[in-house]
C-alpha cells in the first residue's frame, strides 16, 4: 500500500466515513443464498447461469451456484439472484 492510500484510509478512518465510498471499495450484500447485490463494480467478466464473474476495484468476484440471473444492472450496481452456492475473489 502506498503513503497516499494509507492516508486515505487513516483519513477514513478517523472521520468514520463510508470506506466504500471513499476508497471506491466494492460493497458486498448478501440476502441468504438466494440474493447478492455488489456496488462499486467495474465490468462483468462472464455471465452464465451457474457462475457470474464481476470485476471489482481489488480483484474478480466469482459467484457460482445455479440458475444464477443478473436481475438488475446499473452502472453502479448490480443484483443477483438464484441459488448461490460459492462467492470468491481472484
Amino acid at each position: 500500500m502506498g503513503k497516499r492510500e494509507k492516508v486515505k484510509r487513516d483519513i477514513t478512518a478517523a472521520l468514520a466515513l463510508p470506506k466504500e465510498i471513499v476508497l471506491n471499495l466494492p460493497l458486498v450484500t448478501l440476502y441468504g443464498n438466494e440474493e447478492l447485490n455488489l456496488e462499486n463494480y467495474k465490468s462483468i467478466v462472464e455471465y452464465t447461469d451457474e457462475r457470474i464473474r464481476i470485476g471489482t476495484s481489488i480483484g474478480v468476484l466469482r459467484i457460482e451456484g445455479r440458475s444464477l440471473l443478473l436481475k438488475q444492472v446499473t452502472s453502479e450496481h448490480i443484483t443477483v439472484t438464484g441459488g448461490i452456492i460459492k462467492i470468491e475473489y481472484n
